[in-house]
């Protein structure tokens, strides 16, 4: 069993990382959807070294202080309603051994969860309508937009799952082990 100060350690220096990512959106607008999705992957080190329980902690600290650091706050909401918590419970939707039903779950969550963080986004954070600016792709390109982004967030979720396996199969055992 690890000792609380490794933990509250390892929490407190993936904490500072991620709100260092976060803080670098302001500089880096390009990066508002990416730095977001890494810094909820980075999460997945907390869940592998100690435990679920720990990793949802310290995403709901820096999801507190994001609100604060974050210069772009369109990248902190991304982070606090999908992004952040998404690579923890995506662990315990994996473990269904049904992978079309994974999948229904995943995919769900994603939708509602993107249709309210672009809700939050015209209403609180911008004052342009996206479906106006979508409006352009004709009637179906809410549509059109929600199905690329599907197949991005498909991208994502294979993309956390070879990440994580990465971490456990290499970085865990050439380098941390030999430290």
């Amino acid at each position: 069993m690890k000792k609380v100060s490794y933990k509250v350690s390892l929490g407190g220096i993936i904490s500072a990382l991620s709100l260092t990512l976060m803080f670098l959106t302001g500089f880096m607008p390009f990066l508002v959807y990416l730095i977001p999705a890494l810094t909820g992957a980075i999460l997945l080190i907390v869940y592998v070294e100690i435990n679920a329980r720990w990793a949802f902690f310290t995403y709901v600290s820096v999801a507190v202080l994001c609100l604060f650091i974050t210069p772009d706050k369109e990248a902190g909401f991304l982070y606090i309603i999908l992004l952040g918590y998404y690579p923890l419970i995506k662990m315990y939707i994996e473990k269904i051994s049904n992978i079309v039903l994974e999948w229904i779950i995943k995919l769900g969550i994603y939708n509602a969860m993107i249709v309210l963080y672009y809700q939050i986004i015209i209403r609180i954070v911008t004052s342009s309508d996206l479906t106006e600016e979508i409006g352009e792709w004709g009637k179906y390109g809410v549509f059109i937009f929600l199905g690329i982004t599907n197949i991005i967030f498909i991208i994502y979720d294979i993309a956390v799952s070879r990440l994580k396996d990465l971490y456990v199969k290499w970085f865990r055992k050439k380098i941390l082990d030999k430290i």
